[in-house]
């Protein structure tokens, strides 16, 4: 059994409404974006007239007014497990302070929290912003520790947080959070908007 397939039944065998939930997408290259706080797999964009579609309980809608900047990117995939997190058919729904949304493939489990809302881009509020980010990764990261008894069928974790393009990239406040972030969680945190896969078989 192919370590996919292995953290997709573990996972299955721990949260009870995660089939409810999972999508397994097998496009190379495809988008996550946050719509009315839960983020959905981006199914098509149409530049023309600035729409985009997601498939929302089972159908297909329409939304107007397509922000290239609030999208993830995951790049050079084969095959992707993307949960959603937080928002009514989110795993976890609304409540507790979480990440948005997890996917994991043949090699590695990221945890994903959008922060591409925030307009402030003085010193204070991008820390705060940071901070809130992290912060709601770590508690996703204790859960689903908690949950799968930290065994992730040998699948290298990552975490992303997704800021607007104003945010400084590599600043020094930066780097000093993701150091104590590994320090506390041993996982990778990074401040991109895009995974790039390996995208080889294990």
């Amino acid at each position: 059994m192919s370590k996919f397939e292995l953290i997709k039944e573990h996972l299955s065998n721990r949260f009870n409404k995660l089939n409810d939930v999972l999508e397994i997408e097998l496009r190379e290259d495809f988008k996550i974006i946050d719509y009315k706080g839960q983020s959905f797999i981006v199914v098509s964009i149409n530049l023309k007239d600035n729409t985009f579609t997601i498939k929302l309980n089972g159908k297909e809608i329409i939304e107007h007014d397509f922000d290239p900047a609030k999208l993830f990117n995951i790049k050079n995939s084969k095959i992707i497990g993307f949960i959603p997190i937080d928002g009514k058919k989110g795993l976890l729904g609304f409540g507790d302070s979480h990440c948005d949304f997890v996917f994991f493939d043949e090699h590695e489990f990221c945890f994903v929290e959008f922060k591409l809302n925030a307009t402030s881009v003085n010193d204070n509020a991008v820390f705060k912003n940071r901070i809130k980010a992290i912060n709601q990764l770590k508690n996703t990261i204790a859960l689903f520790n908690h949950k799968l008894d930290k065994n992730y069928s040998g699948l290298f974790r990552e975490a992303y947080v997704c800021t607007p393009e104003t945010y400084p990239r590599g600043d020094k406040g930066w780097t000093d959070l993701a150091i104590a972030f590994f320090d506390e969680v041993a996982i990778p945190l990074f401040e991109q908007n895009e995974k790039i896969c390996i995208n080889t078989l294990a």
